[in-house]
């Protein structure tokens, strides 16, 4: 599954060169080709836990979405294997994922916006505001939640 595919990836970088998790657990690809950024997914643990009526893999897949999203921005280079990056989710670190779904619903985007070098926030943003980031190419990713409807939103 492509989902499990990159929780295990992007979950398996430490951003510490010469540092990794146990070799059993660790996909072959990483361990083999050390490359960051790694990131660090701010409130991730809370998203998780705060599962309510969620089943869990809607926010798993949400989770791996955050990470494919934030591997567009920053790509993997050995270069940057010892950088760590942040990714705050705190606007839907509380959020159902049927209210993540209202808001698409409503118009809104959900989107990962780069604020610096080691920093990015999921936000909600209006499609004008989302078009007037890419127009000042704000370094911006919109979040794909059609995983969610294909588990029954």
């Amino acid at each position: 599954d492509e989902d499990r595919e990159v929780l295990c990836m992007e979950m398996a970088r430490t951003g510490c060169v010469g540092q990794s998790f146990s070799s059993n657990l660790v996909p072959k690809e990483v361990s083999e080709h050390l490359e960051g950024p790694a990131f660090l997914v701010y409130y991730g643990p809370a998203f998780l836990q705060g599962l309510g009526n969620d089943v869990a893999v809607k926010r798993l897949s949400v989770l791996a979405e955050i990470y494919r999203c934030s591997r567009e921005i920053w790509p993997a280079s050995v270069a940057k294997a010892a950088v760590n990056v942040i990714i705050r989710i705190d606007m839907i670190k509380s959020l159902s994922v049927g209210d993540m779904q209202e808001a698409t619903m409503q118009g809104d985007v959900w989107i990962l916006v780069k604020h610096n070098d080691s920093e990015a926030f999921i936000e909600r943003s209006s499609k004008k505001k989302l078009n007037k980031m890419i127009a000042t190419q704000q370094a911006v990713q919109v979040l794909d939640l059609s995983c969610l409807v294909a588990y029954g939103v």
